[in-house]
């Protein structure tokens, strides 16, 4: 079917949305991730349509975002990005969309009725007075199919407005999913709340939203934006508590005015309680004037005043011949070190212990150590780590379960007050693993709700980058002297065998490490120029590590310090998915059946937690319940319809570890190809082997921790390939970025 069938205005242009009945499917896929369908659009003509189009009926209105596109064969075609419902444009269109189900009790009969009755105009009609199917459709159904329609077409005007502005139809759809009918309301009432909401808006999107429909440039609602906005874009580089002066510099590039007119107006923020103004230090240890987010504000304080209760009462002193120490020993069938026996008995008496070291240094023989101590039913023990793949390798060195943070405090990303203040943890003894990666908010949250008697044991390493979201707890605990801790620093006789666990050590104390002798675990293959290290590292994860027994897909890991470049994330998975599953299936969107993948977020009604790896198997459909399309009970209903059945979407099979996950399309901007991850993805999880490629342009990132992060994910092979220029930098740069803390402020106060 030629695009050229009809189109009365098309003007010599071709059109990037669609939007009409659609009048049959030529083609769709059993799980309706990918179809070819015929669409009638009043302005431009008939269309075939090729993409994605799930949750389209046959004969239904739909608005579709995407691009002309020449088919080899085909000729021109309309290639589908995205797909929305749109509001019936015709009396037939009304009535096949009433017969499908969509509203409980109206069926075929019923539709037709209202078209015979009302014609042509009939949305229009029911729009304006629902009253006009009276005798028709009862009364509680009346309001179901006048509010079903008016949603339709606030969503339909809504999307066409920020469609106007240059907003695509990934942050529409994101928009219309996170407000759903009420997104209109929020676009047009309060525009600057959807850069906390949505994903992908900032500043610059919610103010052309907000001008566009007249706000003036110096209206105090968009310059209290502009100084929220500043305080997330930093929180997100780690900051709780940024210097005044550098968040009113940055709030004022944001809004286009002066620094200086934002004084007064910060000052009404931070009285409303909008704000926080508090303290902060600079690297000097100075104090500066700073401000806060609220939230974080608060999360900094709830952890001060917990620290400060734990560290009031004096742990009882150590005894060389606690009972407690024979009893580990006899557990354990060897005798503890002298720091491992100081760990041990300060988590069994502190209400607070940090206990920190690099690899080797015995972290797992002090958390057994802690166990054995224990007497059988001595305590309740609790563990959590940040990550699912921590949790994991945690229960699997204690032989007891473990769950991660986000599960053990009933904590759903989607909605992060959800498990605020409601959750009780009822232990004797909180052990959390990789506790750098541990935020501000999400520390807060766990000390929140811990009973008063709970002792607390943060293992973590500190010389690892810190955690993703805002705060520096690890460090800023390790910088109050009253905290109690133990700085393991004597690496084990076996462990120092590994020469990963050396080069990590050569790292710390700034010098490149060597590569071990043939036979070994730790190699630096030398490249100076970006395409060969590419190419190098593609030949290590295909050629040479396979020969040592490695499976290049579930046993190798590409660690990148960037996204972007040749040698980021970006371009590397590409280039190692056409090695590794050139031939896969296309599943839905660019995914392949065979891909590995990356969960990016939390999602707990997957059961899936942030940094998980699983790989494509196959597609499916999952069946997503509409509660608004229910109708009454003791409504009137037409005899000829059935209940409403529920919507079906796509959904990628992916193979989390020994189980498969449903997971649907609309979800999928969560998933990522994980080929290549950042060294940032990849904390808290460890891998057989691993490759790193670092080059000069990578400068900025080339630091300290990132590198020795990235060693320290190689669980028995890693290999470095690049510059030795690089790796001399990154080794010799340990000045972390400095993050902007109120705690670290509030110790000395």
């Amino acid at each position: 079917m030629a695009a050229a069938d009809a189109a009365p205005d098309r003007a010599g242009a071709d059109p990037d949305t669609l939007c009409g009945e659609l009048v049959r499917f030529v083609w769709q896929a059993p799980d309706g991730a990918r179809a070819v369908a015929v669409l009638d659009d009043p302005r431009w003509g008939r269309w075939k349509v090729v993409g994605p189009l799930w949750g389209v009926q046959q004969g239904h209105s739909v608005r579709l975002w995407g691009k002309v596109a020449e088919h080899p064969v085909h000729g021109r075609q309309f290639a589908v990005e995205s797909a929305q419902p749109a509001l019936p444009q015709s009396a037939q269109g009304l009535a096949a969309w009433l017969a499908s189900g969509v509203i409980r009790g109206v069926g075929k009969r019923t539709a037709q009725r209202i078209v015979e009755r009302l014609g042509d105009t009939a949305v229009d009609q029911i729009k304006a007075n629902v009253d006009v199917l009276h005798g028709i459709v009862g009364k509680k159904r009346r309001k179901v199919l006048a509010d079903k329609l008016r949603e339709l077409d606030a969503a339909e005007q809504t999307a066409l407005f920020l469609f106007g502005l240059g907003i695509g139809p990934t942050l529409v759809r994101r928009i219309q999913a996170r407000h759903a009918g009420d997104s209109g309301r929020v676009v047009r009432e309060r525009p600057f709340s959807l850069i906390d909401d949505v994903v992908g808006i900032g500043f610059r999107t919610a103010d052309k939203i907000a001008r566009a429909q007249g706000l003036a440039f110096d209206a105090p609602e968009r310059l209290r934006a502009a100084v929220r906005f500043a305080l997330g874009e930093l929180a997100a580089q780690g900051h709780t508590a940024p210097p005044r002066d550098r968040t009113l510099q940055a709030a004022a590039v944001a809004a286009e005015v002066p620094a200086d007119a934002l004084q007064a107006l910060v000052a009404e923020m931070a009285a409303e309680g909008r704000i926080a103004e508090v303290q902060t230090c600079d690297p000097t240890g100075a104090l500066v004037p700073a401000l806060a987010l609220p939230d974080l504000a608060h999360a900094e304080q709830v952890i001060f005043d917990h620290v400060c209760q734990a560290c009031a009462q004096v742990p009882a002193a150590a005894r060389d011949d606690d009972p407690r120490l024979r009893r580990a020993a006899e557990t354990l069938g060897f005798e503890l070190a002298g720091q491992q026996r100081q760990a041990v008995l300060l988590a069994l008496t502190a209400r607070l212990l940090v206990v920190t070291g690099g690899p080797g240094t015995g972290k797992t023989t002090i958390l057994r150590g802690v166990l054995a101590a224990l007497d059988d039913g001595d305590a309740k023990v609790v563990l959590a780590a940040p990550t699912g793949r921590a949790a994991r390798r945690l229960a699997e060195a204690a032989g007891l379960q473990a769950k991660t943070l986000h599960r053990l405090l009933a904590i759903d990303p989607g909605r992060p007050d959800a498990g605020r203040g409601k959750v009780a943890i009822e232990a004797d003894l909180v052990i959390v693993d990789e506790a750098s990666m541990v935020d501000a908010a999400l520390m807060a949250q766990l000390l929140g709700a811990l009973p008063e008697h709970a002792r607390l044991v943060l293992v973590g390493d500190a010389d690892q980058l810190p955690s993703v979201g805002p705060g520096a707890v690890l460090a800023d605990l390790l910088a109050c002297a009253e905290v109690p801790r133990v700085r393991l620093d004597q690496v084990f006789r076996q462990a120092e065998a590994s020469r990963i666990v050396r080069a990590a050590h050569a790292i710390l104390a700034g010098q490149v490490p060597d590569s071990a002798p043939a036979g070994g675990d730790f190699f630096v293959v030398a490249r100076d120029e970006p395409a060969a290290i590419a190419d190098t590292v593609l030949k290590v994860v295909l050629e040479r590590l396979p020969r040592l027994g490695f499976d290049p897909k579930t046993d190798v890991q590409v660690l990148a310090p960037m996204h972007k470049g040749a040698l980021g994330v970006a371009e590397l998975n590409l280039r190692l998915r056409e090695l590794l599953n050139p031939d896969g299936e296309t599943a839905i969107g660019a995914m392949r059946v065979g891909d590995k993948v990356l969960q990016l977020r939390n999602d707990y009604r997957l059961d899936l937690s942030n940094g998980d790896i699983g790989v494509v198997v196959g597609t499916t459909a999952v069946e997503v319940d509409d509660d608004d399309a229910a109708g009454d009970a003791d409504d009137e209903q037409d005899d000829d319809s059935a209940p409403a059945a529920p919507a079906t979407l796509p959904a990628l099979v992916v193979r989390f570890g020994d189980r498969l996950v449903d997971y649907p399309a609309p979800l999928l901007e969560n998933l990522t190809l994980a080929y290549a991850i950042t060294v940032h993805k990849s904390q808290g999880s460890e891998y057989p082997a691993v490759v790193l490629p670092v080059h000069s342009s990578q400068w900025a990132m080339l630091q300290r921790n990132l590198i020795y992060t990235a060693i320290t994910r190689a669980r028995r092979f890693c290999v470095l390939v690049g510059q030795d220029r690089a790796i001399r930098r990154a080794a010799a740069n340990d000045a972390p970025v400095w993050r902007n803390t109120r705690l670290r402020a509030l110790w000395g106060q």
